[in-house]
């Protein structure tokens, strides 16, 4: 009789012994390093992710305030405008009853001074015609 061939027994040892060996001393560390990885880049993706919404609610809030002080800015500019035309007016307005008094001041004078050109024409007129018909006639008219 012969013994019964423990080769395969042994193969199946050293495979169940290596197969410890590796998952204690390969296996384990390696997928606790992956798993230290993993969670490293889902706490980075988190990172980012809460970084990207922070930074969107500042560009929010930039921009929010950034229409405000346009709409300061308008308005302002608006304001300063209806105080610029109504001191315009103002202006135009003095200007114009300046314009006025002198005009009516101008005719005043020349209605004056055109009384005394009729007035001195009226004096003049006798002795201008005298001295006319005496010049047409060639001989002194009294």
């Amino acid at each position: 009789m012969q013994l019964p061939d423990l080769s395969l027994l042994l193969v199946m040892v050293i495979f169940w012994a290596t197969y410890v060996v590796l998952r204690v001393f390969v296996l384990k560390p390696l997928g606790s390093i992956l798993e230290e990885r993993e969670r490293a880049v889902a706490g980075a993706t988190a990172a980012l992710s809460g970084a990207l919404d922070q930074e969107k609610e500042t560009l929010a809030g930039i921009d929010r305030r950034l229409t405000e002080a346009r709409r300061e800015a308008l308005a302002a500019r608006q304001a300063a405008r209806a105080d610029a035309n109504a001191k315009r007016q103002v202006m135009l307005e003095d200007a114009r009853e300046k314009a006025r008094v002198a005009v009516a001041e101008a005719q005043a004078k020349l209605d004056g001074e055109i009384g005394v050109a009729r007035a001195e024409l009226a004096r003049n007129a006798h002795a201008t015609a005298a001295e006319i018909a005496s010049l047409s006639l060639g001989r002194r008219i009294a």
